[in-house]
């Protein structure tokens, strides 16, 4: 038997692969990150507001004060201040985990390709900043 097929990762390499998984170029960047929480019909969406940690073309990374349910695909928008622009995207959370001792939780964050979103313009803006 080889040893690769029964090898367990310890709990720092679990920890890690989120972000080993990333397979594009990712930039420290601080945005605003706005949330939309499913809500019924008839009530105000619930909103997280969150600032990301570092973001790509296609996720970002992103620290909330609470918990976002994984496995959802959720509205949000990005702001960002500098530029004074802002891009409303549709996402997915892949993970959400405790992050520090604040309570506060970091959450990966998938962009979809999505008609009637900014993702085209969002694209654009990260390859302008890729190139700065």
């Amino acid at each position: 038997m080889n040893n690769n097929d029964t090898k367990k990762h310890s709990p720092e390499q679990q920890e890690k692969q989120p972000e080993e998984q990333r397979q594009e170029y990712r930039l420290n960047n601080q945005l605003t990150v706005i949330i939309e929480l499913d809500s019924p019909a008839d009530s105000e969406p619930t909103l997280v507001v969150s600032n990301s940690l570092d973001i790509s073309a296609n996720g970002l990374r992103a620290i909330a004060p609470q918990a976002v349910p994984t496995d959802n695909i959720l509205r949000c928008c990005i702001r960002d201040a500098a530029s004074d622009r802002q891009f409303l995207l549709v996402t997915e959370v892949k993970w959400c985990r405790p992050y520090g001792d604040d309570g506060d939780f970091l959450i990966g964050l998938s962009l979809f390709d999505s008609a009637g979103t900014d993702i085209v313009e969002w694209k654009e803006f990260i390859a302008q900043r890729c190139a700065d």
